[in-house]
């Protein structure tokens, strides 16, 4: 049950209730029931695959924040990352303790890390209520955008002609069961499913609806749910955001590779980044969910967002090629809400999963960027002039200030702290 539906449930249930002392102890029992069961049901209807074998994504009780001194690098440890502190890549330490001390002090809540690289060395690491280096964090619909990165590493190796390709070919056993909207439906491709126009009505950004995620983690059988969703517009016409359409992408890739996602994941995208430490969300029937569900630790979460601002690169080691990566951050589509008239100059689009953002004429180009985005308050930024990649964690799930305290916290004091 989401958090933003606490106050609903807890509404509905007084009107049953007396406003006896018994009455408010059920309300109270009540409440702490669905705080609870918010908490660990935001992957409900799946499981966890987890690396190394045997581990899992626990969220950590409260704790101390955990951070290094202004003045000198992260710790080096064995997984790839060059360090090296602030002062040296350009970074005003003033502005990033500045940070470090509101957030400390509670001005952002429920912030669980932070990490800054710039020219390609970790900067700066925090974290905090609990969490560490070594927590792999859910990152919500982040997820999407690793999906994206192995439908491109599908294509880059031929398992994939190309995101033209119908996406009828990969899902024959689903395929026959769709009744309605077939002739739309025969002409989605790979290319829709990742830029969010394949024409289904489902829809989970603006709040319009219909939502189709909850419905889904009730099937056994995630893609014949998304699948048999109706198709209320041709596809490409149309940008709506939606879960059920990101975790067709895994199943793409599943189909064509021939292989679960997980092995395919490790082999070709997590073993060359020398990721070793996360769990994949798993469906009753054995899919992915690659909408969401996904954990990482945040310093793994940064090396993706540096894979991507090196062209597909990692420690000089080609893993996606650099067209997908250029295609996959480049704006296709403009992200404005599906019932509103479509804006070609709107600064804000949409890639292969991946969300861009572009400075408009007279304004500072430096400040272009695409990110990963997940509910709660994951980020991956990536600011390819400044060579710059901010991750976030957070666990505001369900609440505006999850994505809201990120982007303040870049403009207030990261940004300025890169652009003095």
């Amino acid at each position: 049950m989401p958090l933003n539906m606490v106050s609903v449930e807890v509404l509905e249930y007084d009107k049953v209730i007396s406003h006896s002392f018994i009455g408010l102890f059920r309300r109270l029992l009540v409440l702490l029931l669905i705080i609870g069961l918010s908490a660990c049901s935001r992957h409900q209807g799946t499981t966890q695959l987890c690396e190394p074998p045997g581990s899992n994504a626990e969220e950590p009780s409260d704790g101390p924040a955990l951070y290094h001194p202004m003045a000198k690098p992260p710790d080096a440890e064995d997984d790839g990352w060059p360090v090296s502190n602030l002062e040296a890549e350009g970074v005003n330490p003033q502005l990033v303790g500045q940070m470090l001390g509101d957030i400390k002090a509670g001005e952002f809540t429920k912030i669980d890390s932070v990490l800054i690289a710039r020219n390609g060395k970790l900067i700066f690491e925090a974290y905090f209520n609990g969490f560490g280096r070594d927590s792999t964090h859910d990152t919500q619909s982040v997820s999407k955008s690793l999906g994206s990165a192995l439908a491109g590493i599908a294509v880059d190796r031929g398992l994939i002609t190309d995101v033209d390709q119908p996406v009828s070919q990969f899902f024959p056993d689903h395929w026959p069961h769709i009744q309605t909207d077939r002739e739309k439906k025969d002409r989605i491709t790979l290319r829709h499913l990742l830029t969010m126009t394949p024409g289904f009505e489902a829809e989970e950004n603006w709040g319009i609806g219909p939502r189709r995620t909850d419905e889904m983690r009730r099937t056994s059988d995630w893609y014949r749910y998304a699948l048999d969703m109706p198709a209320a517009w041709e596809p490409g016409t149309r940008f709506s955001y939606n879960s059920p359409t990101a975790v067709l992408v895994g199943g793409v890739v599943a189909q064509a590779a021939g292989e679960p996602l997980p092995s395919f994941a490790k082999k070709h995208l997590f073993a060359p980044l020398g990721v070793t430490d996360y769990c994949w969300s798993i469906t009753q029937s054995g899919q992915v969910a690659t909408n969401s569900g996904i954990f990482l630790r945040p310093r793994d979460m940064l090396k993706f967002g540096q894979l991507y601002l090196n062209h597909g690169t990692w420690l000089g080691q080609r893993i996606i090629s650099e067209h997908w990566v250029r295609e996959s951050t480049r704006k296709h589509v403009a992200s404005t809400r599906p019932d509103k008239p479509r804006v070609k100059s709107s600064r804000r689009g949409y890639g292969y999963q991946w969300w861009t953002r572009r400075t408009l004429p007279g304004e500072d180009a430096k400040l272009d960027l695409y990110l990963a985005s997940g509910n709660g308050g994951q980020k991956i930024f990536v600011y390819p002039n400044l060579q710059l990649v901010v991750v976030f964690t957070g666990s505001h799930y369900g609440k505006p200030a999850g994505h809201a305290q990120p982007w303040k916290i870049l403009d207030r004091y990261i940004l300025p702290a890169v652009l003095l």
